[in-house]
């Protein structure tokens, strides 16, 4: 079943990913194509873990993504214990969208998760707009 959804989601949605990360201590993650542009119509997943006995602590150094109300269109979505810690995008001072800034994400237990959503277009007003995506870090403390 799992094979068959997956199947259809990348038909439906474009490339869908999932990378779990191995238990590191730290580590790096970015939107796909970091530094360059992201894709149109994808769908990406990091799990996060850490060894047990640590919580997970991540912060984005670069962010720029689509900005967009209420984060529609493209945007990362942040989890850690069965709760939502937000829907980001936009960049840095945009009226809209909801930038992560310098916020520090922390979970309290030893996993995280990050799904990075990108629609089917990077255009305003019909300009296409070179989004470079994110670069985070995370880290066991």
């Amino acid at each position: 079943m799992l094979p068959l959804l997956l199947l259809w989601g990348s038909l439906l949605f474009g490339v869908v990913s999932s990378s779990p990360t191995p238990r590191k201590l730290f580590g790096e993650i970015t939107s796909p194509n970091y530094p360059k542009p992201y894709p149109n119509n994808n769908i990406s997943t990091w799990d996060i873990t850490v060894p047990k006995g640590f919580v997970v602590k991540l912060n984005f150094w670069q962010f720029d993504l689509e900005p967009s109300e209420s984060c529609l269109y493209d945007y990362v979505k942040i989890t850690a214990d069965k709760k939502d810690l937000g829907r980001y995008c936009g960049q840095l001072g945009s009226a809209t969208g909801n930038h992560p800034g310098v916020r520090e994400f922390v979970s309290k237990g030893n996993r995280m998760k990050l799904m990075f959503h990108s629609d089917f277009s990077n255009e305003e007003n019909g300009t296409l707009i070179p989004y470079k995506g994110f670069l985070a870090y995370y880290q066991a403390v």
